[in-house]
């Protein structure tokens, strides 16, 4: 992903939309995309989501200034029509680790890595558990997964003897 094209993308929908930016996001979106460009001429598998994944990630989750746009933006990317969606969670999930290049288990353990970030799982687990969202198919596969480690293990108990 290429910052610069992410903004020109940016800047072809403000007038679609009518919305206006403040100078300073264009002045700084410009220094970044500037930036990007050297980072690539020096390493061209330079990725500037990598470098400011971590950084966005505890911010977003945190939300040190208490800001309601983020929170709102933080639910609607987790819920549809005020519900809870694993599906919304795990297309997040999948999209944070091919923008950034990590795999989906690194993205989750930046998450859970704060304290903010388990308070959101633990959050997310019990209303899953509440309004019926782990299904009983989902608990099922787990159980599923959880023999065939037990028969796995067993054969090799058999095959010391």
């Amino acid at each position: 992903l290429k910052f610069d094209k992410v903004l020109n993308g940016l800047t072809q929908l403000v007038p679609r939309f009518r919305f206006q930016l403040p100078p300073y996001f264009l002045n700084n979106a410009r220094a970044l995309g500037t930036l990007e460009g050297i980072a690539r001429q020096l390493n061209p598998d330079f990725n500037v989501l990598q470098i400011l994944y971590p950084y966005a990630i505890h911010r977003i989750i945190q939300n040190p200034t208490k800001s309601p746009v983020v929170d709102e933006t933080l639910q609607s990317l987790m819920r549809r029509d005020g519900r809870l969606e694993l599906g919304k969670i795990s297309q997040l999930l999948e999209d944070s680790a091919a923008l950034t290049g990590y795999r989906k288990r690194r993205v989750l353990w930046d998450i859970l890595k704060t304290k903010e970030g388990r308070r959101l799982a633990r959050s997310i687990t019990k209303e899953g558990l509440a309004t019926g969202i782990f299904t009983r198919k989902m608990i099922a596969s787990n159980q599923g997964k959880r023999k065939t480690k037990r028969r796995s293990f067993l054969s090799r108990d058999y095959l010391k003897l």
